[in-house]
């Protein structure tokens, strides 16, 4: 397995597999409009601009991707996407590393989905905290948390 930064070659490929990903929150949040879902290529792309987007490599077969931003002093971490047949295998923390390494940011943050708690466990392994009293309503069943990572002994206060 290799990471490697993606091309707009890989795009689709890279959306396909999202789209696959997320079908289980779709299922969790009984919603089928969840963003991952409905996204086009173009909106994809267009997301994509000014970040840095990974992907992981098995077989010629992206099964990983991740995207960072770098605003200032802070990395915003997104879309941390794994294939479903190579989920608990530790490519998303994997994924998660090599973004982080790839800013020098003081603060690192993400959102994720309020009952993600498999992903919420994952990013706190990571040393994300949730951001308390920061809910974002994204559909009518979907609700974010903001999850932040300080790069260093200090740690976001709650």
């Amino acid at each position: 397995m290799e990471i490697s930064r993606a091309c707009d070659d890989d795009f689709s490929e890279i959306l396909a597999l999202q789209k696959l990903a997320f079908q289980e929150n779709a299922l969790r949040y009984d919603d089928p409009n969840i963003p991952p879902l409905t996204e086009t290529l173009e909106q994809f792309r267009e997301d994509c601009e000014g970040q840095t987007v990974l992907k992981m490599v098995e077989n010629e077969k992206i099964i990983g991707s991740v995207r960072g931003r770098l605003n200032g002093n802070v990395c915003r971490v997104g879309r941390v996407i794994v294939h479903p047949d190579h989920w608990n295998k530790g490519i998303a923390h994997k994924m998660i590393a090599t973004i982080e390494s790839e800013f020098d940011a003081s603060v690192y943050e993400l959102v994720t989905g309020v009952e993600d708690h498999k992903n919420i466990s994952l990013y706190r392994k990571h040393g994300y905290e949730i951001v308390e009293g920061e809910l974002y309503k994204i559909t009518h069943n979907l609700y974010f948390v903001r999850m932040v990572k300080m790069n260093g002994p200090a740690r976001p206060s709650e």
